[in-house]
């Protein structure tokens, strides 16, 4: 059996985590530009939590300094890459 998904192995924290960032509204922290927090999920531009040091190169989900607010596309253009490769 695989790993399991440390973002839902820690859903009751990670749900914390992810509704204190909704309340604090800021933007996204990959493009700069407001986020509509309405949005459905699935939408391009709508909320996620982006992990600064992705999960996959030993980031945690969980804590608060290594998350971020992000539109949906952003977070998806960015991958697994860090934000000085992205912006290079």
């Amino acid at each position: 059996m695989g790993k399991r998904d440390p973002r839902k192995r820690n859903g009751n924290a990670r749900r914390k985590l992810r509704d204190r960032l909704r309340a604090e509204g800021r933007p996204c922290h990959i493009c700069g530009m407001a986020i509509d927090y309405d949005l459905p999920a699935g939408d391009p531009m709508s909320f996620e939590v982006d992990e600064i040091v992705p999960v996959s190169k030993g980031g945690s989900p969980i804590d608060r300094a290594n998350v971020a607010p992000a539109h949906r596309i952003c977070n998806e253009r960015r991958g697994n890459k860090s934000l000085a490769a992205l912006n290079g």
